[in-house]
């Protein structure tokens, strides 16, 4: 584990950074909760697999249904319109079949949207919920400016154009 405030290079055992002596105890305890366990790791793992298997399922299940719509509308053209017996009959028919079908889609696609949204609303609340401790895990301290290799060096600079000058 990296020290926050120095940056130096530590363990997870240490309760204070051997360069700075920064306490890195509730940095770590933050870490360990932003980390997932290896159980959350599985579980989370298992919920993607499912939920990709839900979805191969479904798409399965939705190009089934397709083509026997399909079919069924073939049968009723082929029995209704394009034999003459009653071609009104079969138009009014296959237009139900058809609407019915996209209105199925509709109403499966809405509640996909929804629980997609309810998902993410329930993530972003949660990172709305989350306590700020960021900020009170670094120490406020006074700024101090590192000083620089030629900052006293200036000085002497002054001096010595003041003396060319006067010669």
């Amino acid at each position: 584990m990296y020290c926050p405030n120095c940056g130096a290079n530590g363990t997870t055992e240490q309760n204070f950074c051997r360069t700075c002596g920064f306490n890195l105890e509730e940095t770590a305890k933050s870490l360990l909760t932003q980390i997932p366990t290896a159980e959350r790791a599985d579980i989370l793992r298992r919920e993607k697999a499912l939920e990709n298997f839900g979805s191969f399922a479904w798409n399965g299940f939705g190009l089934i249904c397709l083509l026997g719509i399909g079919a069924l509308l073939y049968s009723i053209f082929d029995k209704m319109v394009w034999s003459g017996k009653n071609p009104l009959v079969g138009i009014l028919l296959a237009a139900f079949i058809v609407f019915a079908t996209l209105t199925l889609i509709y109403v499966f696609a809405n509640e996909n949207l929804k629980e997609k949204k309810k998902k993410l609303g329930a993530r972003e609340q949660l990172e709305l919920d989350a306590p700020k401790t960021t900020g009170k895990l670094l120490e406020e301290k006074p700024f101090e400016p590192v000083g620089s290799v030629v900052e006293n060096s200036t000085e002497l600079l002054l001096v010595e154009n003041k003396t060319k000058e006067f010669k």
